[in-house]
């Protein structure tokens, strides 16, 4: 490990949880910019070849590494917050193995689960598209180990800049991809190869990443110098820290799996239900969605698919972009509370578990009660396709949903930073069966059929939140306000998302409901929600003062009456 080229201030929470946001929402935006036009490219149908290998690449990617980066955040962290460079050395150097050794299995099971899930789903054409992905698990594991290390030493930028890395490619390359295919290939299964040639961009722009955080290792260091290493104690055997190492991660990974797996259990269990429903009550659904059907020349056994993608790559993709931008918190979290809780600070682990659910609530919120309020118009106004009527509706039970699955993954870092892994773990699988049970029983319900999916992930994660919120009383033995943390949030929330509504309605009939009208409405909510947050006063100085510059923007914030 190189002696670093200057010493590096550790992050505030509030600092990197700056970086870790602005970073996830830009890739978030770039993801979107991405996501509605490669949609437009390929069409519903190709969509879901491209979703559901990414759907079987993710409980693959959780059980190969997604434990581990977690876990070496959290042991240097530790370890830096009791001097022990040393130690930290041997952390990097025994993930390091690890991580190469579980990317080459995860990269080996990618194509005989791949194999199975095609069969299963009767969707063939998905196959290129997941043996274009398997190479990503390689590529993956070098990116976790870089990024878990510099999260665990409070240096949020490597992971922001390899992220900004990753979304560019994927949006360059993979759109440029699939546009050739479509373009320029005019053999059999075109949809098939161009979904595939649009992964193939995910994989080329993780390779590119990893290649950066390699180098900057290399070049830059990290922020312990020589002098570190020779006045720490000598660290303790490497066979200890794989054990340690180990015993962190699989809990996470157990809870990252129980999360993907039902992923996996959805693309195969909900495609292959609706199957069997639309072969048994074929006439019923052509009379449900026949406009939608014929418009994008949907053939009769490929109408289970049409309706995933529908879920999956319209409606699914909104919501996902709040547990996303959420998860930032958590990851900001998780080393800052390490060390106030290994400390034995409990004044310090209650001022930062208080604002971390403040930030989280104060993103979810607005954000899922949004979704609520402008489902439609949001979606008719980035995609063309008319599948965007039958997935409105999803989009608004998802908008519900949306609200509790941004609070799980930054509670759920929590817990891991208080000791207790394995507790979240046992909420995520729980909340898990209940949503494989509820999409079980409802999509086999011909009448409901699509519905039944969001319906599930409402109930999935509204117990894993008020579980994790419950476990991290009981076991912190810090009880946060209620009142400052959710009921202020949510008051803010209720104004923005009824803002938007209204005045979308309003402008709707002044500008004969063009994009104008959703454009402007979402500017009218913002506006509304930063004078809610204002009057409500659900930030407060310290928070912003918190942030670089903090003092500065704290006082241009009281005099616009933001904060008082």
């Amino acid at each position: 490990m190189l002696k670093s080229k200057k010493e590096q201030k550790q992050q505030s929470f509030m600092y990197a949880t700056l970086i870790m946001a602005v970073s996830t929402i830009i890739v978030k935006i770039l993801g979107l910019v991405f996501r509605i036009p490669i949609t437009n490219l390929l069409g519903t149908v190709n969509m879901g070849y491209y979703s559901t290998a990414y759907e079987v690449y993710l409980p693959i990617y959780s059980i190969a590494m997604a434990g581990l980066p977690v876990a070496v955040s959290r042991m240097v962290a530790q370890y830096v917050s009791e001097n022990r460079y040393n130690d930290v050395k041997s952390v990097f150097k025994v993930a390091k193995r690890f991580f190469v050794v579980t990317g080459l299995v995860g990269f080996i099971l990618m194509f005989g689960i791949g194999y199975i899930v095609t069969v299963v789903t009767k969707n063939p054409e998905a196959l290129p598209s997941m043996f274009v992905i398997a190479p990503c698990l390689i590529f993956c594991c070098i990116l976790s180990l870089y990024r878990g290390y510099y999260e665990g030493l409070r240096n949020m930028f490597p992971t922001a800049i390899s992220s900004l890395i990753e979304a560019i490619c994927k949006l360059v390359l993979g759109y440029g991809f699939a546009w050739m295919v479509m373009s320029f290939y005019d053999g059999a299964n075109k949809g098939a190869y161009a979904a595939a040639a649009a992964i193939l961009g995910i994989t080329v722009g993780t390779a590119i990443a990893a290649f950066y955080v390699f180098i900057r290792h290399k070049t830059i260091g990290d922020s312990i110098s020589d002098v570190m290493y020779e006045t720490a104690p000598n660290g303790v055997d490497t066979k200890e820290v794989l054990k340690a190492l180990v015993a962190i991660s699989i809990p996470v990974v157990l809870g990252s799996m129980a999360t993907q797996i039902s992923g996996l259990i959805d693309v195969t269990m909900v495609q292959y239900q609706l199957n069997a429903d639309v072969a048994e009550n074929l006439n019923y659904f052509k009379s449900q969605y026949g406009y939608y059907l014929s418009a994008e020349n949907v053939a009769d056994s490929k109408i289970h698919t049409f309706l995933y993608s529908t879920y999956r790559n319209y409606a699914y993709t909104f919501f996902n972009l709040v547990p996303t931008i959420t998860a930032a918190v958590g990851v900001s979290a998780l080393p800052v509370l390490t060390m106030a809780w290994t400390n034995n600070d409990k004044a310090a682990v209650k001022s930062n578990l208080e604002s971390m659910l403040k930030v989280i609530t104060l993103i979810a919120f607005p954000a899922g009660l949004g979704l609520i309020a402008l489902a439609p118009q949001i979606l008719g106004m980035l995609y063309k396709s008319a599948s965007v009527e039958v997935a409105a509706p999803l989009l608004r039970v998802l908008g519900i949903a949306a609200c509790f699955a941004g609070m799980t993954t930054p509670m759920t870092n929590l817990l891991q930073a208080i000791g207790k892994p394995t507790i979240p773990v046992k909420n995520i699988a729980v909340g898990a069966v209940i949503k494989v049970v509820v999409n079980y029983i409802l999509v086999g319900i011909p009448s409901i059929n699509i519905m039944g999916a969001p319906i599930g992930t409402v109930c999935c994660y509204l117990y894993i939140a008020i579980a994790d919120l419950f476990c991290i009383v009981k076991y912190s033995r810090v009880v946060p306000s209620i009142f400052i943390t959710i009921i202020k949030p949510l008051a803010a929330a209720a104004v923005c998302a009824v803002a938007a509504y209204f005045s979308q309605m309003g402008l709707s009939i002044l500008l004969d409901g063009s994009r104008l009208a959703t454009i402007g409405a979402l500017v009218v909510a913002v506006f509304a929600y930063i004078i809610a947050v204002s009057l409500l006063k659900c930030i407060t100085r310290e928070d912003i003062a918190s942030l670089p510059k903090g003092e500065k923007l704290a006082d241009i914030c009281a005099k616009l009456h933001i904060i008082h």
